[in-house]
């Protein structure tokens, strides 16, 4: 005879479900952090040049007395610009120099910064001075 505990079914008892991430999983978070860090390497240089040009931009304009004219403004910052070692084409340069005061000196200018293939980055920058 059985006794009253044998009535119930017998117990099937199932391996532990395994916790993780796969391999396919792996590989996938591998291509995406190997793309964030292209991308970073290929953009923090135009941001590194951006950085230093706002700098260079406020010391030259703070250094520079209302005497100076527009063309030795210009030859002092285009100075300081290839120390640098920053090249900024002459018609992205704005030189205004008002009456009495330090004279405002504008930079806005373009980078493109290819990525892959045919796929490009058009990165804007402006600073200003005075």
């Amino acid at each position: 005879m059985r006794n009253a505990m044998s009535n119930h079914p017998p117990r099937v008892t199932r391996p532990p479900e395994e916790a993780g991430i796969s391999f396919l999983g792996v590989i996938f978070w591998l291509v995406i952090l190997v793309f964030a860090i292209a991308f970073i390497i290929k953009v923090m240089p135009s941001y590194y040049d951006y950085w230093s040009l706002r700098n260079i931009v406020s010391a030259q304009a703070r250094q520079s007395s209302p005497q100076d004219s527009v063309s030795q403004i210009r030859y002092d910052l285009n100075s300081r610009l290839s120390v640098a070692m920053i090249h900024i084409p002459q018609k992205d340069i704005r030189i205004e120099k008002s009456g009495h005061g330090p004279p405002m000196i504008t930079i806005s200018y373009d980078r493109i910064v290819p990525l892959a293939g045919n796929i490009s980055l058009l990165l804007h920058f402006e600073t200003v001075g005075h």
